[in-house]
This record gives C-alpha cells, sequence and structure tokens, in this order.
C-alpha cells in the first residue's frame, strides 16, 4: 500500500511539475526567430542594437500584453499585415509585457505564434522599459534610416492600439515599398504585385 501511495504521489507530482512548467515557463517563439529575449535595463542595447542594424529596413515597434484580447487582435492582425508584404524589407520588434494582472508570466509559445513571421523578434518585458524609453503608443512604424540612439526616433507612424493603426500601417508600407514585378504562370506578362 506504501508503494501504491509513493506512486501515486510521484506521478501527481510529476503531472503538477509539467503543469507549472507549461503555465509558468518560457514559451517558444516560431520557427525562424532569434529565441525570446527578457529585456531589462542591462540589456535593453541589444533591443537598440537590433534596431539600428536594420537601419536599411522599415521598422515595425510594437509593445503588446500577452493576454489582454485588444493585444493578441492586435497581434493577429500585424501578422496578416505581414503577410500582405511576403518578403517586404521590414524588421518587426514585438516586445510582450506586463499590462494587467493577467500578465504575470512571459508569452506562452501559442501566444508568440501569433506573429510567425521570420523577420520578427520577440522579446519580454517585465519591467517596461521599452514603454518607459518608447513611449506609450502600441505600434509604432519607422521610416529606412531612422535611429535609436539616447532617445528612439519620432515614428512615422504611431497608434495606440494595433487593430486601429493596422489600416495606417498598410498605407504607410505601400507608399515605402516598391510594388515587386511578378510573372503570370504561360509565360503572360509581369504585373505589379504591392508587396
Amino acid at each position: 500500500m506504501k508503494k501504491l501511495l509513493a506512486l501515486w504521489g510521484l506521478t501527481m507530482s510529476a503531472i503538477l511539475g509539467a503543469s507549472l512548467w507549461y503555465l509558468f515557463g518560457p514559451g517558444t517563439v516560431p520557427e525562424g526567430q532569434p529565441p525570446l529575449l527578457s529585456v531589462d535595463a542591462g540589456n535593453l542595447a541589444q533591443l537598440q542594437s537590433d534596431f539600428n542594424r536594420a537601419a536599411d529596413r522599415v521598422r515595425v515597434l510594437a509593445v503588446f500584453s500577452p493576454t489582454r484580447p485588444e493585444s493578441l487582435a492586435g497581434a493577429t492582425a500585424l501578422q496578416a499585415l505581414l503577410s500582405e508584404f511576403e518578403g517586404a524589407p521590414i524588421l518587426v520588434q514585438v516586445v510582450w509585457e506586463p499590462q494587467v494582472e493577467s500578465d504575470w508570466a512571459p508569452p506562452a509559445t501559442e501566444v508568440m505564434a501569433r506573429i510567425w513571421d521570420s523577420r520578427a523578434k520577440q522579446y519580454w518585458d517585465k519591467g517596461h522599459v521599452v514603454s518607459g524609453k518608447a513611449g506609450a503608443q502600441q505600434v509604432r512604424v519607422f521610416s529606412r534610416g531612422a535611429a535609436w540612439r539616447e532617445e528612439l526616433a519620432p515614428p512615422a507612424v504611431a497608434a495606440d492600439s494595433a487593430s486601429g493603426s493596422i489600416e495606417a500601417l498598410r498605407t504607410f508600407l505601400r507608399s515605402v515599398i516598391p510594388p515587386v514585378e511578378t510573372s503570370r504562370p504561360g509565360g503572360a506578362e509581369s504585373v505589379p504585385r504591392a508587396i
């Protein structure tokens, strides 16, 4: 009987441990993206360096909650927009931060999978370091050449709501990213396609 109780206790401990790891452990980013980086005052320079290295591209800096429905919808809308501009020279930096009481852990794998594009880099900012430096807007879009030195350069487009800014972002991207010539199957003429 003691062996049975001990086996039951070990089984329950294993299930509890696995559940806690699933709930509280760090999530995994989609394939093709660098690992999730936890941002703090000591390594903010890494995020800034990622931003500045991509100065030849349009940059999107998005700050989302890993549990708020509006943020999750905004992340999904942002991915849909990236799919419209497939292959375009864009860097997307997605910063997940606690914004409501349910945001007590880094984003889960399923949350980060909402932005699966390989042009995205994802960060966890428990201490609101990025918001403290960059401001409260949820989505900011930067033109080519903008730099993040002591202060972040002014964005070309900024919005407090990701869902509300998608059309403005789409319009901006169409204005700065030229259409790509694609040919139709069968040797038809090339037709411009906005990417």
